[in-house]
C-alpha cells in the first residue's frame, strides 16, 4: 500500500491520546536527542511478531504530543540504516515524513517477517540474547526455548521422516493401509510394479525398502495400530465445560482419543457431535432441516488441520491437541505457531498454504476414514478457506486464529454473527451505522481483532471496508493498532465489549480483575496471554483498577518485567 497519509498519523495520535499508551504495534519515540538505539529491539520485536509502526518525534511523557525534530531527514536516514545494518537478517522498512501539528514526524512501518526467516535480532547482541518478541508493555527477549523452536522451522522439518525405532510393517493397520495401497497402486502404474516394502518406502511409510525396515514418525501416525505405544502424549483430548464453571461440576465431558490420526479425527467429531445441540431451520422452499451449531464440516478442517499441521519436533511430543467446548465457542489449540512463508493475516486466501509436515501431509491426502469413502484431507490446501466459506454461508462469525511461536489457536463462536443479542448490544452503543457491512464489523469486533481483508472475505469490497473502520475509529467504537499496512483493529474498551474468553488456560476468565484475583500477581504480557485480550485493552483495565485501589504495580513503569499485584478483595 502507499505511503502514510497525514490524517492516517492524526488517526494513530488520537488513538495513543484516547487509551493513554501504546496498542501492540504502535511505538512512539520523543527522539529529540537522535535515534534511540533501543529501537533495534522494537524492531527486532515488530518484525518477529506482527509488525509494527515506529512514531520518532511523538513524545509519550507529554500525552503523545509531537515534539520539534533537529533534523527529521536524518533520523529517517539512521533509521534505515539501522534497520539494514544492525539487524540480522536485514530488514526493509518503508518510511515517511509526515507534517502534524506544526512538527515533523517521522514514520517507519515494519514488516511482520515470515517463520522461515526468523528470528531476527540485533545482530550486536547475538542471537540469544539479541531476539526480541512484541507484547506487554513493550519488547521482550525471546527465551531459548522460542528461539530453538522458530530455528527449527528456517528449512523444511523432516521430523515426520524420522524413523521410529522398534516399529517394523508388523505395527501397521492392515485394513487401513490396503486401502491406500489400492488407491495409490491404481493412479499411479510404476508404484503398481513395485513389491511391498518397496511401495512402502517410496511412499514415505517406512523409512527403508527392507522388509523389516522401521516406520517413519508419519507412517506411524497414519497408519500405525496403537503409536500411543511410543509417543503416548501425541492424542487428543476434548474436554466439553458446563455453562457454570462455579457449579462443582467442572466438565460435562472429558475425553482423551488415541489410536491413528484417521481414527482420531474420526473419533474426536464423534465425541463432539454428541455434545453439540441441533436446531430445526426453514429452507427457503419451506421445508426443514436440521442443523448442529458449529458446522461439522468446518470443525473437521480445524480438527484435521491440527493433527496435519502441528509441531511434531521432540520439544512438543509431550503435548496434545486441545480441544474445549464452552457454552459459546469451541476452541481447537495445536502445538507449534504458524510454519514457512504464511502470515497470520495470509489465512483464508486461496491457494495460500505451507505445510511443516510434507510426508504426513501426502499420506492424509491419500488416507480414508475408518468409517468411510472420505479422504481424511481430500484438499490440503483449502482447510482455512473452506472453514471460512462455511461460516459464511451459515451467517456465523469467522473463527478466529491466533499463532504464536509455542501454539495455533483456532476459535470459533456458537451463535451467528448478528445474533438479537448481538444486534441488542449494538442498539445500545446508540452509534451511526448507516450500512450492513458497519453491523458485521462490529460484531466481528466483538468477537476479537479486524482488518480490512476479513471483512472484505465476508463480501465488503475494499473501499467500503476502509470506509467503515474508519467510520468506528472516529465514533470511539474502535481503535486502529499499526500504520497503513500492517492496521488491525480492535473493539474501543469504552464501547463495553463483553466478557471475553480465555484461549489459554481451562475456565474462563472474563476480566483482568478475575484473572489477578485468581493468580495473585502478574504481567501484563501473562494477562494478555490469559484472557486473549489486547494488549490496549489490559492496560486499559489495569489503569482503572490501579486508580481504584484494587492494583498496585511492582517494578519500573516501563518495564516489560513489570508486574500487577490484586490487592482488592470485592468483585469488580
Amino acid at each position: 500500500m502507499g505511503a502514510m497519509s497525514v490524517d492516517d498519523v492524526h488517526e494513530l495520535l488520537a488513538t495513543l491520546r484516547r487509551i493513554g499508551g501504546e496498542p501492540t504495534r504502535v511505538e512512539a519515540k520523543r527522539a529529540a536527542g537522535g535515534l534511540p538505539k533501543s529501537l533495534r529491539e522494537t524492531l527486532s520485536a515488530f518484525s518477529n511478531s506482527d509488525g509494527g509502526t515506529v512514531l520518532l518525534g511523538v513524545d509519550e511523557e507529554t500525552g503523545f504530543a509531537t515534539v520539534p525534530l533537529d533534523d527529521p531527514i536524518a533520523l529517517r536516514d539512521g533509521l534505515v540504516q539501522m534497520s539494514r545494518d544492525d539487524m540480522t537478517p536485514a530488514l526493509l522498512v518503508s518510511t515517511d515524513l509526515v507534517e502534524v501539528e506544526g512538527n515533523t514526524v517521522v514514520v517507519a512501518e515494519v514488516p511482520p517477517v515470515t517463520a522461515d526467516r526468523r528470528p531476527v535480532y540485533v545482530t550486536s547482541q547475538g542471537i540469544i540474547t539479541g531476539s526480541y518478541l512484541r507484547g506487554g508493555d513493550g519488547d521482550r527477549r525471546m527465551t531459548e526455548a522460542e528461539i530453538a523452536m522458530v530455528m527449527a522451522s528456517r528449512a523444511q522439518p523432516a521430523y515426520d521422516r524420522e524413523a521410529v525405532v522398534g516399529t517394523s510393517a508388523a505395527d501397521l493397520d492392515d485394513d487401513a493401509l490396503r486401502r491406500t495401497v489400492q488407491r495409490m497402486r491404481s493412479g499411479y502404474p510404476k508404484l503398481a510394479r513395485a513389491d511391498e516394502p518397496s511401495l512402502l518406502f517410496r511412499l514415505g511409510i517406512t523409512a527403508g525398502a527392507d522388509a523389516d525396515a522401521p516406520l517413519t514418525l508419519a507412517g506411524l501416525l497414519t497408519f500405525g495400530q496403537f503409536p500411543q505405544q511410543h509417543f503416548p502424549q501425541l492424542m487428543v483430548s476434548v474436554v466439553v465445560h458446563g455453562p457454570d464453571p462455579g457449579s462443582g461440576t467442572r466438565f460435562l465431558d472429558n475425553q482423551t482419543i488415541r489410536g491413528s490420526i484417521p481414527e482420531m479425527v474420526e473419533t474426536t467429531l464423534s465425541t463432539l457431535r454428541r455434545n453439540l445441540a441441533v436446531r430445526a431451520v426453514i429452507t427457503d422452499r419451506g421445508g426443514r432441516t436440521d442443523e448442529v451449531e458449529y458446522p461439522l464440516e468446518a470443525v473437521r478442517e480445524a480438527v484435521v488441520n491440527a493433527l496435519m499441521h502441528r509441531d511434531y519436533s521432540p520439544v512438543t511430543r509431550g503435548t496434545q491437541v486441545q480441544i474445549d467446548l464452552f457454552p459459546d465457542r469451541l476452541v481447537v489449540r495445536s502445538p507449534g505457531g504458524l510454519y514457512g512463508g504464511v502470515l497470520i493475516d495470509d489465512l483464508g486466501t486461496e491457494g495460500i498454504s505451507s505445510s511443516r509436515n510434507a510426508v504426513l501431509a501426502s499420506l492424509l491426502a491419500d488416507t480414508y476414514l475408518p468409517s468411510s469413502n472420505e479422504l481424511v484431507a481430500e484438499n490440503r490446501s483449502s482447510g482455512i478457506p473452506a472453514m471460512l466459506d462455511v461460516a459464511r454461508r451459515r451467517g456465523l462469525p469467522r473463527p478466529q486464529f491466533r499463532s504464536s511461536i509455542t501454539s495455533f489457536v483456532v476459535t470459533m463462536a456458537r451463535s451467528e454473527l448478528l445474533s438479537p443479542d448481538v444486534r441488542h448490544w449494538i442498539a445500545g452503543l446508540k452509534a451511526h451505522l448507516p450500512t450492513q457491512a458497519h453491523l458485521i464489523a462490529l460484531a466481528m469486533l466483538r468477537e476479537g481483532y479486524l482488518t480490512n481483508e476479513m471483512l472484505r472475505q465476508w463480501g465488503v469490497d475494499r473501499v467500503a471496508a476502509g470506509q467503515v473502520l474508519r467510520d468506528l475509529v472516529e465514533q470511539g467504537l474502535a481503535i486502529k493498532e499499526g500504520g497503513r499496512r500492517y492496521a488491525q483493529y480492535v473493539l474501543d474498551p469504552a464501547a463495553g465489549r463483553p466478557a471475553e474468553p480465555d484461549l489459554f488456560s481451562g475456565l474462563p476468565v472474563a476480566t483482568v480483575a478475575e484473572a489477578l484475583r485468581s493468580r495473585g500477581e502478574m504481567t501484563s504480557a501473562e494477562l494478555m496471554e490469559l484472557t486473549g485480550r489486547s494488549r490496549s485493552a489490559v492496560l486499559n483495565d489495569l489503569r482503572e483498577l490501579t486508580a481504584a485501589g484494587d492494583v498496585v504495580g511492582l517494578g519500573a513503569p516501563r518495564s516489560p518485567r513489570r508486574r500487577y499485584r490484586w490487592t482488592g478483595g470485592g468483585a469488580s
